[in-house]
């Protein structure tokens, strides 16, 4: 997908150029295309006069991430409901918006780190991982004690540390997991998981 980025000029980031050398860059969504179809709109949010634009670029088939200075639960609910596909705040490093941008072309949903941990202990302490779910049978023995520390909220570190191992362990035992259970992120494994 092609990125598009409106943004006043004085918040522009150099990481955007270095991710996206052929992005577009303008400073007013009057500047916008007539179509949209097809696009990845990032869009600085400094008002919530945008929602409504938001809105309407999603319905023309665009996809949109929004970028803020500040990430807040509830500016990201506002702008999820409004159809936006990713929330992150407009310094993030170069991997991270192309692993933004790479989620949201295949149809999923970004939130920055600390507002996804916030919404999985949130889901986790409403609905409870069912302590024989189907879904653990395909994974080792380690493999489920990961997925069942994480589906309750605990971060990669607080994981390692109760049981024993390395943040990198946990990583690949958590890429094994979401591979083999084909789970798309955290909150999608807690309710995965939540399935008898």
């Amino acid at each position: 997908m092609k990125s598009l980025f409106i943004s006043p000029p004085h918040i522009q980031s150099p990481r955007w150029i270095e991710a996206f050398p052929s992005a577009q860059f303008i400073s007013d969504e009057d500047e916008l295309p007539a179509s949209v179809r097809g696009l990845l709109i990032w869009v600085y949010l400094n008002d919530s006069s945008l929602m409504a634009s938001i809105s309407a670029w999603v319905v023309s088939g665009a996809k949109v991430i929004v970028l803020t200075q500040a990430e807040s639960p509830a500016q990201a609910k506002e702008i999820i409901e409004a159809g936006a596909s990713a929330y992150l705040h407009y310094l993030a490093a170069v991997p991270v918006l192309n692993q933004v941008s790479q989620v949201v072309a295949l149809g999923g949903l970004w939130l920055g780190t600390d507002l996804m941990r916030q919404l999985v202990v949130a889901a986790a302490n409403l609905i409870k991982p069912h302590p024989a779910s189907k879904h653990l049978a395909l994974l080792s023995l380690r493999e489920q004690d990961v997925a069942r520390a994480v589906a309750v909220g605990k971060t990669n570190k607080e994981v390692a540390k109760g049981l024993g191992i390395t943040e990198r362990t946990v990583k690949a035992h958590l890429s094994a997991v979401f591979e083999k259970l084909k789970a798309r992120d955290r909150l999608h494994l807690v309710l995965m998981l939540s399935e008898p």
